[in-house]
């Protein structure tokens, strides 16, 4: 009897244990617990555990040459052991190949101490802006917009994150919550209402983390209404700041409220917000963004390989002001040389004190959070 009394409570400890995972969405913001994420971070290598040239690379999405890992992006990882890639069309040509692609440089990340996976990411929005060719045709989001029905955005945006993860894409830069069809944005807009946008925008995120897929709603503060594309100049937005808090924060707010992980900054400036610097590069713009809005997620650059963001310069300088104003990750898909002038920046400027220690760690600790939320962590185990 004893012994058969213990044979139960053991197998009670194991099914309580085999069930964790089935009551509920294990990417609900209070899943993980904590002491599981910590014993996460530390077996992979968590804040505590990196030095400064690793959790520095952590804060790095960088662009992939070919189809096929080279030796560039190869040294990025094994040396920099940066934080994910940022796939193009010239990457994509086929599922089995991007799923070749994205296996062989998350088993290479999870090889290279201290074994964190990446963030695969790319721009598929639906529309025009769709550059991943197994991917099924989605409407662009003025479409889905002008119909009015956030069950179909939501349904779009779970259908392109569940083809994206067939192929190892973990990470969409999307869903727009710029409010206009301004310069840059024309049709991937929802709409020109803030009250129509909202929540279609929350609709998407809820979509995209339905499918497993990390989210990121795009570009604050808003795109929208620029006159001039940020790809190629510095758009100047002269919302007073009631406009600012009418028009064009509602959407990130739904975002925010829905549990977006990421909020991409856009490179424009708000003359009510910064006079100076654009929302990329400035402590009041992602002040805004974590104070007024609440954020606690990972804040990501728009890529600063953009006139906006670096002025027809290497994004060097712009990677370390990027950081200093609040910035969790920075894109990058300049040439192989200038992603790692940045990178060296940014450790230098670590290094140096210009900037403290403990900002890259608390950053660090969003994005590893991020990664243990949508399960990254299993990526390269396959």
């Amino acid at each position: 009897m004893k012994l058969a009394s213990i044979a139960l409570l053991v197998m009670v400890a194991l099914l309580a244990g085999c069930g964790g995972s089935e009551g509920g969405d294990s990417r609900s913001p209070d899943k993980p617990s904590k002491e599981k994420t910590e014993q996460k971070n530390e077996a992979s290598g968590g804040p505590k555990e990196m030095n400064v040239r690793e959790m520095v690379g952590q804060m790095f999405v960088v662009s992939v040459g070919g189809t096929e890992p080279d030796y560039y992006i190869e040294k990025m990882v094994r040396e920099r052991n940066i934080g994910g890639v940022l796939l193009f069309g010239y990457n994509m040509k086929s599922e089995e190949q991007v799923k070749a692609l994205t296996s062989s440089l998350q088993k290479l990340s999870m090889e290279t101490v201290p074994s964190v996976p990446l963030f695969v990411g790319v721009d598929q929005e639906g529309g025009e802006v769709a550059s991943a060719p197994w991917v099924a045709t989605q409407p662009a989001a003025a479409e889905v917009g002008g119909r009015g029905d956030p069950a179909e955005a939501r349904a779009v945006a779970e259908e392109i994150g569940a083809d994206l993860l067939k192929a190892g894409v973990n990470t969409d830069f999307a869903p727009v919550a710029d409010t206009g069809f301004g310069a840059a944005i024309g049709t991937r807009a929802f709409g020109e209402d803030p009250a129509l946008v909202s929540p279609m925008v929350k609709a998407s995120v809820e979509g995209f983390d339905a499918a497993g897929v990390v989210a990121s709603a795009k570009h604050f503060p808003n795109h929208g209404p620029a006159q001039s594309d940020s790809h190629v100049s510095l758009p100047v937005v002269e919302h007073d700041a009631a406009t600012i808090e009418s028009y064009d924060l509602p959407p990130f707010r739904a975002a925010v409220e829905a549990g977006v992980p990421m909020v991409m900054v856009g490179h424009l400036i708000y003359p009510a917000i910064d006079p100076e610097k654009p929302a990329s590069l400035s402590p009041k713009a992602i002040g805004m963004l974590r104070e007024d809005l609440d954020f606690g997620g990972v804040v990501v650059t728009d890529d600063l390989a953009m006139e906006g963001a670096n002025g027809g310069e290497p994004p060097a300088r712009a990677a370390v002001e990027a950081v200093k104003a609040g910035a969790d990750l920075l894109i990058i898909s300049s040439p192989p040389e200038e992603q790692a002038a940045a990178y060296d920046a940014v450790v230098k400027a670590v290094e140096s004190g210009e900037i403290p220690e403990e900002r890259i760690k608390k950053s660090v600790e969003r994005l590893l959070k991020v990664k243990e939320r949508y399960g990254l962590y299993g990526t390269g185990e396959h």
